[in-house]
Formats: structure tokens, sequence, C-alpha cells
């Protein structure tokens, strides 16, 4: 009886080990993350915008270089597309260009395109959404919404953990 205690045991110890092991799935398609974009309906009287765009670049990047350490995807070099996307983005927004994404995707020769989105409604009710295209057809097959509370780095970090984990744990190809 001892024994299946120490053998039931060793089992429970083992088990966040290999749900971590999950995480590395390796799709062997190769990722574009475009620049993540904000929509700021809180009317708040200070002008947050570069520290918001600093935000949404560190959590582009770190969910870029959470995938890649994972193995999860090859993510494409954005300097292949970076002028066409200034270019798109002194006119419009990534959400609104009829489906620039792809277009980029295409030319930067990835096989899916990430973009994302957070909602700020107030300094403490935020949002972030992501999203995948198949840059073949142009079908969106992955869309996660994650709320999060606080206009802060700390924040935004945990969000893109958050996403990064899970896309990875259960990749789209």
């Amino acid at each position: 009886m001892m024994l299946d205690r120490r053998r039931l045991m060793i089992a429970a110890a083992l088990l966040p080990l290999a749900a971590r092991a999950q995480t590395g799935i390796k799709t062997g398609r190769r990722l574009l993350i475009l620049d993540f974009e904000i929509v700021d309906t809180s009317n708040e009287p200070v002008d947050q915008r570069a520290d918001h765009a600093r935000r949404l670049t560190q959590a582009r990047d770190d969910i870029a270089a959470g995938l890649a350490a994972r193995g999860t995807y090859e993510i494409v070099d954005r300097s292949v597309v970076a002028d066409d996307l200034d270019q798109i983005l002194k006119l419009t927004y990534i959400r609104t260009c009829n489906g620039c994404g792809v277009t980029l995707a295409k030319k930067a020769g990835a096989d899916l395109v990430m973009t994302g989105l957070v909602n700020k409604v107030s300094t403490l009710i935020l949002s972030m959404g992501v999203s995948i295209t198949r840059v073949s057809s142009g079908e969106l097959i992955y869309h996660q919404g994650f709320d999060f509370r606080g206009d802060n780095d700390q924040s935004y970090a945990r969000a893109a953990k958050f996403f990064t984990e899970r896309i990875a744990r259960d990749p789209v190809i």
C-alpha cells in the first residue's frame, strides 16, 4: 500500500513537467507578427501615446521571442516589409487595411500572420486580442481575447506571457 502512494506522489510531482513539455510543440510554420495597435477610449487627460507604443512593441516582441524560443513557429524578420508597413500605417490601421497583413506576409514569405489589438477602456480596464490568419487562404484561424487590469508595463508583460503560453500550448497551423 505504501508503494502505491509513493508512485501516486511521484506521478503528481511529474505532472507539471509533463504539461511544460507540451508547450514546445513545433509547427514548422513561418509566422510574421505585425505591429500591435490600441484603441483608447478612456479619455484620460494625459497623452500616453508614447508609453502605449512602447508597451505594444514590447508585447509583440515578447510574444515573438517566446514562440521562437519554444520552437512553436519560425518568426519571420519584419524588416522585409518594414517600408510597406510604414506606408500603410501612414494611411490607416492594420485592423482596417482590408487584408494588407496577408499581402505583407506573402511578401515576407510567411505561412501565418499575427495581429494584436488592445482596447483600453480606462487605466484599470483593458483587453488584448491576438489573431492569426493563414496567408494562403486569408482565413482567420485563431483569435483569443484576454482582459487584463492596469495600464502599465507589468500588465502588458503578463498579457504577452499569457498569449505566448496559450499559443505555444495549442498552436495553429
